[in-house]
Order: C-alpha cells, then sequence, then structure tokens
C-alpha cells in the first residue's frame, strides 16, 4: 500500500512539473494524473488502516478491493470520456477529486485516533510503527492543502510531494531493521509448565470476571499487565499452550458473548452486538465471526433461534 501510494504520488508531481514548465504538454497525460491524484486519498487511508489493524493485533478484510474499484470505476470512465473531448468536465472533476481526498483523510484521522491508545503504548510500540503512518497522513495532508491553495499562493506541490517521497523514503531506509515488537527482558527464558498453568488460569480468570474483550482497543501488553506478567510470557503461554495468537484468543471471547447476545437479545441489531463485543467495525465482526463460526452472525441467530 505504501509503494502504491508513492507511485501514485510520483505519478502526479511528474505531471504538474511538466505542466508548470510546459503548459502544451499532452492533454492525455494531464487525464493520468487526474486519475492518479485520486488514488492517493484512498490509499493514504488504506496504508494507515492496514497498519493499524496489524498494530491492534486483528484481521483486516478485503475492503481494500471497494476501495480501490472506484478508481478503476474513474479509469473506466475516462476511456469512455476522454479528457480531450471533455475537458471541462475533468477540469470541474479536480474538485471533486479534492473532496473524496479529503473524506479518506477524515476517516484516515479517525482510525489513528481511535488507535491512540496503541500509538502511545511504548511497551508494544517501536518507532517505526509511531512514525510511519503518522507521516504519511501529515505529508498527504499538506499535499492536499498545497494543491487546494495553490491558486492563492504558488505551484509548490511538485516540491512538497517530492519531499513527502523523499521523507518516507529515508525513514523506511533508516527504520528498515527495527524489530516489529520491543524485546522483552524474559522473552528468551522458557516457563515451566506449573507457571505456564498459573498464567493460563490467570488470563481465563481476568477475561471472564472483568470482560476485558469488551475493550476494542485491548493489547497484549494491558492484558499482561492485568496478570502481573510481561507481554513476552503471555504470548508464549498463549501459543504453546493453546496454539493461539492473542488476536484469536480475545476474538473468540468476544464471539462467544457475541452468540450470547444474540440469542438472548433477539431486538438487537448487529452493529450494537459488534459493538458491545469489542468490535472497532461491524465489518471486522462479520469477518472474524465467519472464520471462527463458520456462518455470519445473521445465520447463526435465525439457525439457532429456528432449531429451538
Amino acid at each position: 500500500m505504501l509503494g502504491a501510494l508513492l507511485l501514485a504520488v510520483g505519478v502526479r508531481t511528474a505531471k504538474s512539473t511538466f505542466f508548470y514548465f510546459d503548459p502544451s504538454i499532452a492533454i492525455g497525460f494531464r487525464q493520468f494524473g487526474l486519475s492518479a491524484c485520486l488514488l492517493i486519498g484512498p490509499l493514504t487511508y488504506l496504508y494507515i488502516s492496514y497498519h493499524l489493524a496489524d498494530l491492534q493485533q486483528r484481521s483486516e478484510d478485503g475492503r481494500w478491493r471497494l476501495h480501490l474499484g472506484l478508481w478503476s470505476l474513474v479509469i473506466g470512465i475516462g476511456i469512455l470520456f476522454p479528457y480531450a473531448d471533455y475537458r471541462a468536465i475533468w477540469d470541474y472533476s479536480s474538485y471533486a477529486i479534492h473532496m473524496v481526498w479529503f473524506a479518506y483523510l477524515a476517516a484516515s484521522a479517525q482510525a489513528l485516533w481511535h488507535a491512540r491508545h496503541h500509538l502511545a503504548e511504548p511497551a508494544t510500540l517501536i518507532t517505526t510503527r509511531t512514525l510511519l503512518p503518522l507521516s504519511v497522513f501529515a505529508g498527504s495532508f499538506l499535499i492536499l492543502a498545497a494543491y487546494v491553495s495553490t491558486p492563492l499562493t504558488s505551484y509548490i506541490v511538485g516540491a512538497l510531494s517530492f519531499t513527502f517521497f523523499m521523507h518516507i523514503a529515508v525513514l523506511v531506509f533508516l527504520l528498515r531493521k527495527e524489530s516489529p515488537v520491543t524485546k522483552e527482558k524474559y522473552q528468551n527464558r522458557r516457563l515451566s509448565e506449573e507457571d505456564a498453568e498459573t498464567i493460563l488460569s490467570m488470563l481465563d480468570k481476568q477475561m471472564n470476571e472483568q470482560s476485558l474483550h469488551s475493550n476494542p482497543n485491548l493489547t497484549l501488553a494491558q492484558l499482561a499487565k492485568r496478570t502481573g506478567n510481561v507481554p513476552a510470557e503471555v504470548s508464549q503461554v498463549l501459543n504453546d499452550k493453546l496454539k493461539k495468537s492473542f488476536n484469536l484468543y480475545v476474538n473468540e471471547f468476544r464471539i462467544a458473548n457475541a452468540k450470547t447476545l444474540l440469542l438472548a437479545e433477539p431486538q438487537l441489531n448487529l452493529e450494537t452486538i459488534a459493538e458491545r463485543c469489542g468490535f472497532n467495525s461491524s465489518s471486522t465482526f462479520f469477518a472474524v465471526f465467519k472464520k471462527i463460526a463458520g456462518q455470519t452472525p445473521a445465520s447463526y441467530r435465525t439457525s439457532t433461534l429456528h432449531s429451538t
């Protein structure tokens, strides 16, 4: 996603640069630049969304196809209505493109806000995971602001885009060797069978009695802190004893709770149940439910209620 975003910014920058020095540039190239511009917003959102999904140890669905499908649709429309024959419409469409870009930036800001606890969690984060999504968001916002304000200022979008490109490239180069998780003091210590069973018992107690799974921002570090252990030990127990990741372990509690609510309170809609069970979005709830239960929430509710 990040590579595709930089490519889109690069194409748009190339068009802007050539057009600035040679206004007689081929009209088709301008259409190509506008199409690339439309892609920057969705790719900014998708990169941040998937980056945060990995950070929060949750799975993402295939929604990227829907977002990028928008761009494919524009390409199809562009073939039917080329810039050369419909220049006025394409020139006017730049306002719509900027609005779409802004909408995706707003969605990105919302995603970052919801993940603020994870971004501020020093026990589970490293510099890479904090700097890259924030840099991408800030860079995309500044480029859009430059496009919108160009009539009032100067044509500095190319310079800003190039700076954004180099900034992200340098960050990736400098941080490429960073470990994906912070090394824990006890990560190389193997737990005894008794210790592992004790930790597992404490985990189940916390999850059942405190309903920690209802917190959509629950992290491995937070769960470990509740049991008085370090994240590496908790992760080791889940993997060795249960053969599960932290993400799967928590989601199984969420789905069990969802099954109870689906049957006990049939008046609740699926969105409300998803929120009560600790899911940030309905789409994630549907995907996780089907993966664990083997059917959708609606079909589970219907089939179970009818069978009883």
